[in-house]
């Protein structure tokens, strides 16, 4: 693999425009959460499993060169690669950037993740209603053994 400074920042430009795309999408998603709209969630999703594949590779490549160059395949390892001489130092702001995006990608994926998951607890709960199964705590034993108290209500008769 060439690591020239010309191919090293294209890998890095490649990688941020990359999660700039994927940013975008994650806040498209969380409009559409928002909006408890669903119809364009397949899209989005297979849209950021397109761009995650791409910033696997690039995170493989990398992990190639780290391991050719006897350096720790982490992060860090990446830092000591790019200060080691004064043609990679000139890339370390770019790489502290494309991190610091990264960082922000994976804030907004933990949120509209957190969304998802209180809609299907809301879901949820709402069949149990409809189902006339009203979700009880679990409770333990004099002999620590778990319970689970369920009383069963119907809403409906058909």
């Amino acid at each position: 693999m060439s690591l020239n400074i010309t191919s090293l920042r294209e890998m890095i430009t490649q990688d941020s425009a990359a999660l700039a795309q994927l940013k975008q999408l994650l806040t498209h998603e969380r409009e559409q959460l928002e909006q408890r709209k669903q119809d364009e969630l397949p899209r989005i999703v297979e849209q950021k499993a397109a761009l995650l594949d791409q910033l696997n590779n690039s995170a493989k490549q990398r992990q190639q060169i780290l391991t050719t160059l006897g350096l720790p395949a982490n992060a860090r390892g990446w830092d000591l690669f790019l200060q080691r001489n004064t043609a990679t130092q000139a890339l370390l702001g770019e790489w502290k950037l494309l991190v610091s995006e990264f960082e922000d990608c994976q804030k907004m994926n933990d949120i509209n993740g957190k969304m998802i998951a209180r809609s299907q607890q809301t879901l949820s709960h709402l069949l149990g209603l409809l189902r006339g199964k009203v979700a009880a705590p679990s409770l333990y034993t004099a002999q620590g053994t778990k319970t689970q108290h369920t009383a069963s209500y119907t809403v409906a008769k058909a």
